[in-house]
């Protein structure tokens, strides 16, 4: 087994399950805003709750790409587009990690709040994790 095919199983898999989390955190009711935005305790749940289901078919979504390109990758095949497709959430993923420099990611600037904590035990290193799996797939 290719170190393509171990890392696109790895990332697949890990995006199929947070996207299975993702979905029984909606389905038992245990959603809060600032699982995925920075939020106060004004702020509308609804809102997050789109971008939160947004997010969940948008991890299945990506581990398709992913299982896409290493069957592609393993096999010898080029195509654009599944390559372009990884490019842009291998990108993603770095961005996210990276952050937007104020509440997220890992040049934060703030370090209080329910999402800015949240985000440093869990969704950066998820990021990184993940990112790090996508680039044998490049």
């Amino acid at each position: 087994m290719s170190i393509v095919w171990i890392s696109g199983i790895l990332f697949a898999t890990s995006m199929i399950l947070l996207a299975v989390i993702s979905f029984f955190i909606l389905i038992f009711r245990k959603f809060k805003t600032y699982f995925i935005m920075p939020a106060d305790s004004e702020s509308d749940p609804s809102k997050g709750k789109k971008w939160f289901i947004i997010q969940t078919f948008a991890l299945v979504f990506g581990a398709f790409i992913v299982l896409m390109r290493a069957w592609q990758k393993s096999g010898g095949h080029s195509d654009n587009v599944s390559e372009n497709l990884i490019y842009f959430v291998s990108g993603f993923l770095l961005v996210r990690a990276i952050g937007e420099f104020k509440v997220m990611g890992l040049f934060r600037s703030e370090d209080r709040g329910d999402f800015t904590q949240f985000d440093k035990k869990f969704l950066t290193p998820i990021a990184i994790v993940l990112f790090l799996l996508s680039l044998p797939l490049i």
